[in-house]
């Protein structure tokens, strides 16, 4: 009797630490997709500014729509594709 709740009780265990793993690895993409948005929002601000042929106050306008529109579209893309990566391979 003993050992039947013993491994009742080792089986809760291992999936609460499965639970806990799987809800560590959704927070960690969470945070490299918005670390990896902070930089990519720089380097897009950046290309669109240099590459604008409209005067300094056009071309900043331009390029804060260009990283607000692509910063909510690519963070979202972004994690679905970590998750992708992350998911187990089906068999």
């Amino acid at each position: 009797m003993a050992e039947i709740f013993h491994f009742a009780l080792m089986r809760r265990r291992v999936r609460h630490g499965a639970l806990t793993t799987r809800l560590r690895s959704h927070v960690r993409s969470a945070v490299k997709t918005a670390s990896w948005r902070a930089f990519a929002a720089v380097d897009t601000f950046a290309l669109v500014w240099l590459f604008s042929s409209h005067d300094t106050t056009h071309a900043i306008a331009a390029a804060g729509a260009v990283v607000g529109v692509e910063a909510i579209t690519k963070s979202f893309l972004y994690f679905a594709h970590e998750r992708l990566w992350e998911a187990p391979v089906l068999r």
